[in-house]
C-alpha cells in the first residue's frame, strides 16, 4: 500500500519524511473503521513504529480505552468535515498536540483523515515551569498595576498579566501568538526585527516611551522596558508598560500654561519683574527696557529693586507692598521711577504673590506707564477746574475748596473769608474797545488780583468779570478788611489796552465764616449781596456784609 502512495504522491511522501512533525494518514472505512495508509520518518522514529502499522486499526495498536478516545475524534471530522485538536501523551512523558484535517473527494465525502502531530514536550515543559514561576509571583503578576507580558523570541506574545488586559483591553487569548500584536502603533518590521535582534542578543531596553493602541481605538503613553530572559536554554523577554497617559498629559498641559505664561510674560506690554521671597528681582521682561530704558541684564545686576530707588515715602510703600504680597495679597500703588535717561516715569504697580502647593515663593510685580495717562488726566482736570482764559481757578474748583475750608474751620475752630470783587463799567469797556481788548484786560486784571495773594490764598474766576478770594485762617474781620483794601488799591492802577490808558476801578464785597454763614451757599450770596452793596453806593470800594 505504501508503495501506492509512493507512485502517486511521490513528492508529498518525500516532504512529509522531511518535516519534524508526525503526519499520518488514514482512510476510512465502513463502519467506521479508519485504516492507517501512511506514516512518515517522524512517526516512526517517535512513535517506534514500522511499515507494519500500515492497514491496520487503532484497536490494532492502542488499549480500548485510548483507541475509543482517538477514534472519537476522528468520528468529529468525519462527520464535521472540519478539523479538531487534542493532545495525546506517551508513557515515557512524550506530549504530541495532534491537528486532524480531513481530505474530501469530489463528491465532498470524508475519504480519509490527515493527521499532523508536533512534539510539544519541551514546551509543555516550559509552561510547567513558568507556570511554576508565576504561581510563585502570582501576587506580582496577577496584582501588578503595571501592564507585563512575556515574548517569544520570534517577536510573539507568550503570556499577559490582568493589568495587561486591563490596560490594553486585549485578553491573552486575542494576543497569544502573533508575530505583530495589535497593539502596535506605525508599525515598521524592519526596525521591529532589528529590535528583535539585539534584544534577544542580549540588550536589555529601559524606560522607552511608546504609544500603544488599545483595543477600544483609543492611543496610551506608555514607559516600556524589555528584558531578555532564559528559561530552559530557550530566549523570552519579559516585557513592563507603565501607563504614562496621565502624567504625559499633565506635562502636556503644563508645558503648554509655561508657554502660554512666558508668551505672555515675554510679550506683555507692561514690566513684569519676578522676585523671590527675599525680594531680589530673579527676571524681568523686555518691556523694561521700551519703559525704563535697562537692559534685562542692567536691571538684574542692580543692587537694589528700582521700585525701592524712590523717595521714602515710596520706598516704605514699597517694602509694605512686599511684606503684605508674601503674606497672600494682592497690592496696587503707584510709584514714580527714572528712565535711564533720567526723566520721571509714573508707573501703576499690581503685586501677584506666586504660589506653590499653597506656600507663597515669590511675587509678580506687574507695572504699567501711565505717565501719559496721568499727564492727560492732570490735563482734563485742569481743563476742568480752571478757566480757559486766565488760566485762574474756576467756580467748581473753589467751591470745593471752600467746602475743604468749612471743615478745617470747623475742627480748628478758626475764621475765614470770601472776597466777591466785580469790575465797574466792564460791559461799556467790552463794548467800546471789544471783545478782545476786554480779553486782554480780564487778564491784567486777574494777574493783579494773583499777584497780591499768599500762597494759601486762592483766586478764581467765577464768570464775567467776577472773581472770588478765598482767605484761610483770617485771625479777625480786620484781616480780611485790610486784604481787601490792598487788592483795590492795586486793580486801581492804570492798565494799557490796545494802546489807550484805561483808568478801572472795582467794587468788593466781603463775608466772613462763621459770622455771616455756615456753608458755601449762605458764604458766597453773602459776599455777593456785599458787593452790590458796594455798587449801590458810588462803586470802587469794598462792603463787609452786614446782617
Amino acid at each position: 500500500m505504501k508503495q501506492r502512495y509512493e507512485n502517486s504522491i511521490h513528492p508529498f511522501i518525500t516532504m512529509m519524511d522531511r518535516i519534524s512533525d508526525i503526519v499520518l494518514i488514514l482512510e476510512i472505512m465502513p463502519g467506521p473503521e479508519f485504516i492507517y495508509e501512511f506514516v512518515n520518518e517522524q512517526g516512526k522514529k517517535i512513535l517506534g513504529l514500522d511499515d507494519t502499522i500500515l492497514g491496520k486499526q487503532f484497536d490494532d495498536i492502542y488499549d480500548k480505552d485510548r483507541a475509543d478516545y482517538i477514534r472519537d475524534k476522528y468520528i468529529e471530522v468525519m462527520n464535521t468535515k472540519a478539523h479538531t485538536h487534542f493532545e495525546l501523551t506517551g508513557v515515557d512523558g512524550w506530549i504530541g498536540e495532534t491537528t486532524l484535517n480531513p481530505i474530501l473527494n469530489e463528491a465532498n465525502e470524508v475519504t480519509h483523515v490527515l493527521s499532523i502531530t508536533r512534539d510539544v514536550t519541551e514546551r509543555k515543559a516550559l509552561e510547567e515551569n513558568l507556570a511554576k514561576t508565576s504561581a510563585e509571583l502570582g501576587l506580582v503578576w496577577d496584582h501588578a498595576s503595571d501592564a507585563i507580558f512575556f515574548m517569544n523570541d520570534d517577536g510573539s506574545i507568550y503570556r499577559v498579566n490582568r493589568a495587561f488586559e486591563e490596560m490594553l483591553g486585549y485578553e491573552e487569548k486575542e494576543v497569544k501568538g502573533v508575530l505583530i500584536p495589535p497593539f502596535f502603533t506605525a508599525h515598521n518590521q524592519q526596525k521591529h526585527e532589528a529590535f528583535l535582534s539585539k534584544l534577544f542578543s542580549g540588550q536589555a531596553f529601559e524606560n522607552m516611551e511608546r504609544q500603544r493602541l488599545c483595543k477600544d481605538g483609543s492611543v496610551i503613553e506608555v514607559l516600556a522596558s524589555y528584558r531578555p530572559v532564559q528559561f530552559n536554554q530557550r530566549s523570552y523577554a519579559i516585557v513592563m508598560y507603565k501607563d504614562i497617559t496621565h502624567l504625559k498629559e499633565v506635562e502636556r498641559q503644563s508645558r503648554e500654561r509655561e508657554e502660554r505664561f512666558k508668551s505672555l510674560f515675554d510679550a506683555n506690554p507692561d514690566i513684569i519683574w519676578s522676585i523671590n521671597k527675599y525680594g531680589q528681582v530673579e527676571d524681568v521682561n523686555a518691556s523694561v527696557t521700551d519703559i525704563l530704558g535697562f537692559t534685562k541684564e542692567e536691571i538684574l545686576q542692580m543692587n537694589r529693586h528700582l521700585l525701592a530707588n524712590n523717595t521714602d515715602s515710596q520706598a516704605l510703600k514699597y517694602e509694605d507692598a512686599v511684606k503684605r504680597t508674601l503674606e497672600g495679597e494682592s497690592v496696587e500703588y503707584t510709584a514714580d521711577v527714572f528712565h535711564k535717561s533720567g526723566k520721571k516715569v509714573e508707573l501703576k504697580v499690581k503685586t501677584l504673590p506666586i504660589r506653590v502647593n499653597g506656600d507663597t515663593i515669590g511675587i509678580y510685580e506687574v507695572g504699567q506707564d501711565v505717565t501719559l495717562r496721568n499727564k492727560a488726566q492732570r490735563a482734563l482736570k485742569r481743563m476742568a477746574f480752571s478757566d480757559s482764559l486766565t488760566g485762574l481757578p474756576n467756580r467748581r474748583y473753589i467751591t470745593e475748596k471752600i467746602d475743604e475750608a468749612i471743615s478745617a474751620a470747623k475742627e480748628n475752630r478758626t475764621q475765614f473769608a470770601l472776597l466777591y470783587i466785580d469790575m465797574d463799567h466792564f460791559k461799556e469797556i467790552n463794548d467800546s474797545l471789544g471783545h478782545d481788548a476786554g480779553d486782554d484786560l480780564l487778564k491784567l486784571f486777574a494777574n493783579r488780583i494773583r499777584n497780591e495773594m499768599d500762597a494759601d490764598q486762592l483766586v478764581a474766576r467765577i464768570g464775567g468779570d467776577e472773581f472770588l478770594v478765598l482767605l484761610p485762617e483770617i485771625a479777625d474781620e480786620e484781616d480780611a478788611i485790610n486784604k481787601g483794601g490792598e487788592v483795590l488799591t492795586s486793580l486801581r492802577k492804570p492798565y494799557r489796552i490796545s494802546g489807550q490808558q484805561l483808568d478801572i476801578t472795582s467794587s468788593m464785597g466781603i463775608s466772613i465764616y462763621p459770622i455771616h454763614g455756615k456753608n458755601k451757599r449762605e458764604l458766597i450770596k453773602q459776599a455777593d449781596e456785599a458787593l452790590y452793596s458796594a455798587k449801590d453806593n458810588g462803586k470802587n470800594m469794598f462792603r463787609l456784609f452786614e446782617k
